[in-house]
């Protein structure tokens, strides 16, 4: 069952503060974050978990390497925002 672990909380370095497992399980797109793996590795058995319920593919998709930098990222939200706002104006 996908949700069995949904009660345990562990706390998210990225967030700053405690959260669900269903969180983590769930955060990109019904996909795990990819930090998953590291975050929960000494609470449950994380691989067994993800090979149960994902595909490879699946697995694949969520633990490649971002293709962007954080950085990159931040500037394509400002545009977003920008070209929203002026849209709105």
């Amino acid at each position: 069952m996908i949700e069995e672990h949904d009660h345990l909380i562990i706390y998210c370095s990225i967030l700053g503060g405690e959260v669900p497992f269903q969180y983590c399980r769930t955060l990109n797109e019904n996909l795990p974050c990819r930090k998953i793996i590291i975050c929960w590795e000494f609470q449950i058995e994380i691989g067994k978990f993800l090979n149960e319920n994902y595909s490879f593919d699946q697995i694949q998709q969520v633990l490649a390497p971002p293709t962007q930098t954080r950085l990159e990222t931040i500037l394509e939200l400002i545009e977003k925002a920008k070209k929203i706002k002026e849209e709105g104006a």
